[in-house]
């Protein structure tokens, strides 16, 4: 278990404040949501050793083994509202992939639009869900769940085809209350300079998507096609060449075909 004391201690009073420790909680993001509509501030954390029900994208489950991975959700209230989660979520991405890095030899890519990829395989999952109080958008809690120390048997065999931990692909065993204040140190970060560090976060994006230059399978509710991954536009949505010419990518389901032996 992490010393949560030691970690109180690294991120300092004021930021201690806003972070919440759960034993056990069904969703890190459920609960967030539930605090935010309550007026609970920008840049509350809450980490759990456990999920019982924890959410990935498109309705799945995140698998959350307990004392293994990191299980968080943190509230942005960013400035000029909280319509444009995509745009969130790809900047969320470069956010966990800096403090991975910080933190452990692992070398992150990022599968568009949010998922992190090392050793050729997704470490991290990422899920933004919005907040709204009387029909408006209020906030977005901003869910991560990153596999840490788990070997690689440890995984479902349903998954284990696609997915790792920083353990099974670096060797090395990972601090996990270090890469917590690290993590808390790169989503304030993230907050302060939004909106205006979309550049910079723009070209780390680009220079760490994985899935430009390769073949996917764009699933779009009941619609399916192939196509080849050509680039990441300003608004961070992808733009596909199919047979029928160029097609751009902003909202629903991208697949990615033969990537490091894996489809998502």
């Amino acid at each position: 278990m992490p010393q949560w004391g030691a970690l109180f201690a690294r991120i300092g009073p004021e930021k201690s404040g806003r972070v919440i420790y759960l034993p056990e909680v069904d969703s890190t993001n459920t609960y967030l949501s539930s605090l935010a509509r309550n007026g609970a501030p920008a840049g509350t954390a809450v980490f759990a050793e456990y999920q019982t029900a924890g959410k990935g994208r498109m309705g799945r489950s995140f698998h959350s083994p307990e004392g293994q991975g990191i299980y968080m959700s943190y509230l942005l209230r960013p400035e000029g509202g909280a319509e444009d989660i995509s745009r969130m979520t790809a900047w969320t991405a470069v956010a966990v992939c800096r403090a991975i890095e910080r933190v452990c030899p692992a070398e992150c890519g990022i599968k568009w639009v949010n998922d992190i990829i090392a050793g050729g395989k997704k470490v991290c999952g990422i899920l933004l869900e919005s907040v709204s109080v009387g029909g408006s958008i209020d906030g977005v809690v901003c869910g991560v769940g990153i596999n840490v120390n788990e070997e690689q048997t440890d995984f479902p065999e349903d998954i284990r085809g696609k997915a790792t931990s920083l353990f099974a692909s670096t060797g090395n065993k990972i601090d996990r209350t270090g890469l917590m204040a690290v993590l808390l140190e790169e989503l304030d970060r993230m907050a302060a300079d939004w909106p205006g560090g979309r550049t910079e976060y723009l070209d780390e994006y680009r220079r760490r998507c994985v899935t430009v230059g390769r073949d996917v399978l764009v699933v779009r509710g009941g619609e399916a096609y192939t196509a080849k991954a050509l680039r990441v536009e300003e608004d961070f949505s992808l733009t596909v060449l199919t047979g029928e010419g160029e097609k751009n990518v902003s909202s629903g389901e991208v697949s990615v075909r033969g990537l490091y032996g894996y489809m998502e």
